[in-house]
């Protein structure tokens, strides 16, 4: 068996960006939909590209991790590795909050259905 020399890894490193100065994640991404406390401990409801959710550990997840963040999700040996993926979080935040503000300055008001529930 040949040594292969072994690398220090971070538990979480970032992504690769696609070029320097971008940071393009060309692979899977996944919402964190939110967080909750539950009899199993805190888990993570995120939000899959299909549209389903999961539940996972927030402990298999990068600390600090929030709802709203953005994971990119890379594959490895030892199964997939989440990264918050920073400037997409931010980006989506700020085009959400923008979108907010344009329909209080419209006055706009969100429709409601029977079950109390608002549709977008």
């Amino acid at each position: 068996m040949k040594d292969e020399p072994k690398a220090e890894q971070e538990q979480n490193p970032a992504p690769p960006s696609a070029s320097p100065g971008a940071s393009v994640w060309a692979g899977e991404r996944w919402t964190v939909d939110g967080i909750e406390d539950t009899p199993t401990g805190r888990m993570a409801r995120v939000e899959l590209p299909s549209g389903r959710t999961v539940d996972i550990l927030l402990s298999s997840l990068p600390g600090g991790v929030q709802e709203g963040d953005i994971l990119g999700i890379q594959d490895g040996p030892d199964g997939a590795v989440a990264h918050i993926l920073k400037e997409e979080t931010q980006a989506r935040r700020a085009e959400g909050g923008a979108e907010l503000d344009a329909r209080n300055a419209r006055g706009a008001t969100l429709a409601v259905n029977a079950d109390g529930e608002i549709t977008l």
